[in-house]
């Protein structure tokens, strides 16, 4: 479901809230109109009432049924671009024995919702789902007693099915869930306990046998893309409020630099230029239109290529304390924190003396970011004792409470938006905009509307961080693998400490977290010592990223298994299946190696002496019990040093798949952005800030280079599987997979991302 800028502006529409019309309501008979979640979104601005979340354990806060027999699921969750909307609607209609196309979904906002979590690590499908299917099963059973009464029989001779309920034997006899509901809001307690991920929905309903499914498990067209496609869908960066103000952030010039002062002379003479906003380290602009907030933010020194910490009318203290480039994995390594032991099996030490052939390697990855396509932005409005945000967080209900902390106003008070945004996932920008428009808006009493610029989301957003890797194995006479050693050193993936909050020097909301290890271990060798140095910050603000950190440890593991295999001179696939005891990893190689058409030889690959070699790459991973295996073809040109991946073939095997179509997408998706990641991306700055703050500095894959063909089987997609969620694992490999393509073409391995060409040519030249 989607809402357009004008429908917020549609003439006679009052203000209200869900809890608004529960409190008035005195009763269970409602109006239509009032389940209409285009009014129920259309509601702005702060009423006098609590805006709180509904009841989990009531059955309306997750499904409403109209009249004209259609429905709305309503859930906490968020649509990221996955395609989850669609999914857990799919999982509704199935259980509610109910046409998918007559169901909308209301996602995220906090006072229509449950809070069932944040929507990031593929969990949506694998935690939200159960709790959807259990309330909807509930809701089935409660028209099935209503239509019991109705027909004045037992509700074990009636069947449900396509939205009406009829008499068994007797097909005239019918009636609709429109009809049986009457217009009343579903006021029936359905039982819930815990709360978030492990929220516990309607435990006694009846839930259907997976076997009988008809809705999940088919090809159903996605809620959400018609619009996207016809160019009537609103993302956040197109909603206004009426009588919003626009604004603009202006960062410090260093990361950690000391605002000094601000020189406001000139800005007045900007038509439209309202108030300059400044707290602590936390400066911006407040204007009535958007041109006149970016010539305002501007004059203090918010641009592409600032001069320096004096440059502007904003002078900032000279503040160089950031490590080199070049040093960032020193400064990793070198930072205190945590060790974790993630496998210990044997002595590695006590092995590699007597082995026949020993292998060391290195693995380097940087900071990398988001590459959000449309700027982060959000809308505030703050009085003094309530608040309405729209925003495309992917934690709405988070936010809520860490804006009630923020601003010292109560929950039951605040009221979190949620539009979809245009570059919604991991915890770019979308979260640190938010508390951004809640200060100005706070300062100049009306609704604002920030939108970050193009640097200050390249400059900003929380990154990848940079880790470093060192793997040693072993092989005995045989080439047997009789020792495997993987140490990483991760910093933090999980900084929940929101930008504003310490510019403005405010209390201290989310924390730093440390870095962990991000990988599943399943090999089975004698002697294996797996271990992770996590530590915090380093240099600039991280956070997650897609498939955080496993991406990088999947890299290093499934490259140098690669070059054992080499070292052993035997099949890379081979070497694997021999030393896993996973039956659902063997199912994902052997299903990605049959589709391809794998043949057994060892890398690389004989006769590549023209300009253009080609390889093939194998790897694969368990991402939170999702196994994926990966194979895709490559070209290098020796000349330039370009790759180019020609064809991917992926198993992917998470289980009872809901949507097909949808996972295919995602798997696509994830895929190309994991090229992208592997060819182009890493993240540039000096001593001070992020230097790469434009799509020049920080390219990303372009269309050209998208393979000409993904190819996608899905393994163990049956009932009996549970649904694991797809949205992150498809990444993970990919790296891994491009680099022992390389290797398998010229020879040559690939330790450190992204694949550039300069970087592929000094590895050519250093191995000669």
């Amino acid at each position: 479901m989607n809402t357009r800028p004008e429908d917020l502006h549609e003439a006679g529409k009052l203000p209200f809230s869900r809890r608004t019309f529960l409190k008035g309501s005195a009763g269970l008979v409602v109006a239509f109109s009032i389940f209409d979640p285009r009014e129920l979104i259309a509601a702005e601005g702060a009423t006098d009432a609590s805006v709180a979340s509904p009841a989990s354990g009531k059955l309306y806060a997750w499904l409403a049924i109209r009249p004209d027999n259609t429905a709305t699921l309503f859930t906490g969750k968020v649509e990221t671009g996955t395609g989850v909307e669609t999914a857990l609607g799919q999982i509704a209609a199935e259980e509610l024995e109910f046409p998918i196309d007559a169901l909308d979904v209301v996602m995220g906002t906090t006072s229509q919702t449950v809070d069932q979590g944040p929507t990031y690590g593929s969990m949506s499908v694998r935690y939200a789902g159960p709790q959807i299917r259990h309330a909807s099963a509930a809701a089935r059973k409660a028209l099935l007693d209503l239509a019991a009464a109705h027909f004045k029989l037992p509700a074990g001779q009636l069947s449900a099915k396509g939205g009406k309920v009829s008499v068994i034997g007797m097909p005239d006899q019918t009636i609709s869930y429109g009809d049986l509901v009457g217009g009343k809001r579903l006021d029936i307690d359905i039982g819930a306990s815990g709360e978030g991920f492990k929220l516990k929905v309607a435990p006694d309903a009846p839930i259907k046998d997976p076997s009988t499914y008809t809705v999940v498990g088919q090809f159903v067209r996605r809620k959400d893309i018609p619009a996207k496609v016809m160019a009537q869908f609103t993302y956040i960066q197109d909603v206004k409020v009426d009588g919003m103000l626009h604004g603009r952030v202006v960062r410090p010039y260093g990361v950690q630099a000391e605002l000094i002062s601000v020189d406001e002379s000139g800005l007045k003479d900007i038509p439209g230029f309202v108030q300059v906003v400044r707290r602590g380290n936390f400066l911006g602009v407040v204007a009535k239109t958007e041109w006149a907030a970016i010539q305002a933010a501007d004059k203090l020194g918010s641009n592409l290529d600032p001069d320096g910490p004096q440059a502007g009318q904003a002078k900032w203290s000279d503040w160089h304390g950031l490590p080199a480039q070049e040093a960032i994995w020193d400064t990793v390594r070198k930072t205190v924190g945590g060790n974790t032991s993630v496998a210990a099996k044997g002595s590695v030490d006590m092995t590699l003396p007597f082995a026949a052939k020993t292998v060391h390697a290195t693995y380097q990855t940087p900071f990398q970011m988001h590459g959000s396509i449309g700027p982060s932005c959000a809308i505030a409005d703050v009085r003094k004792d309530s608040a309405t945000f729209w925003a495309g967080t992917q934690m709405p209900h988070q936010m809520r409470a860490d804006m009630a902390e923020m601003l010292g106003i109560a929950e039951d008070r605040i009221d979190v938006k949620w539009y979809e945004a245009s570059g919604a996932y991991g915890r770019n920008g979308l979260e640190h905009v938010i508390p951004d428009a809640a200060l100005m808006s706070q300062a100049v009493g009306r609704p604002v509307r920030v939108q970050w610029m193009r640097w200050d989301e390249h400059g900003w957003e929380p990154k990848g961080p940079p880790i470093v890797q060192d793997l040693t194995g072993a092989l005995d006479k045989d080439g047997n693998i009789v020792a495997w050693r993987h140490h990483m050193w991760v910093p933090t993936t999980g900084d929940t400490r929101l930008i504003a909050v310490e510019l403005a020097g405010l209390p201290q909301i989310g924390s730093e977290g440390q870095g962990d290890a991000a990988i599943n271990y399943a090999y089975t060798f004698d002697n294996a010592d797996v271990a992770c140095h996590g530590v915090g910050r380093v240099g600039l603000l991280t956070a997650w990223l897609r498939s955080p950190a496993q991406f990088e440890t999947t890299y290093a593991m499934e490259a140098f298994i690669d070059e054992l295999a080499a070292a052993a001179n035997q099949d890379p696939l081979s070497v694997r299946l021999k030393y896993l005891g996973d039956r659902r990893a063997i199912d994902v190689l052997r299903a990605a190696a049959d589709l391809y058409g794998w043949e057994s030889r060892p890398s690389p690959a004989k006769g590549q002496d023209g300009k253009l070699a080609k390889g093939r790459g194998i790897a694969w991973v368990n991402r939170d019990d999702v196994r994926v295996a990966t194979i895709a073809d490559v070209t290098v040109d020796r000349e330039s040093g370009e790759i180019r991946a020609k064809r991917v073939v992926v198993a992917h095997d998470c289980g009872l798949v809901v949507n097909p179509d949808g996972l295919k997408n995602q798997i696509e998706g994830n895929v190309i952005q994991s090229l992208s990641r592997t060819l182009h991306e890493e993240v540039t700055f000096d001593n001070a800030h992020v230097t790469s703050r434009d799509w020049e500095g920080y390219p990303i894959l372009r269309f050209e280079e998208i393979p000409d063909r993904i190819d996608i089987v899905l393994v163990n997609n049956r009932p009996e599987y549970p649904s694991y969620g797809g949205g992150e694992p498809s990444t993970c490999p990919t790296a891994a997979v491009i680099s022992n393509a390389v290797y398998d073409a010229i020879g040559v391995r690939l330790r450190q991302t992204p694949f550039r060409p300069e970087r592929v040519k000094a590895a050519m030249s250093r191995t000669g």
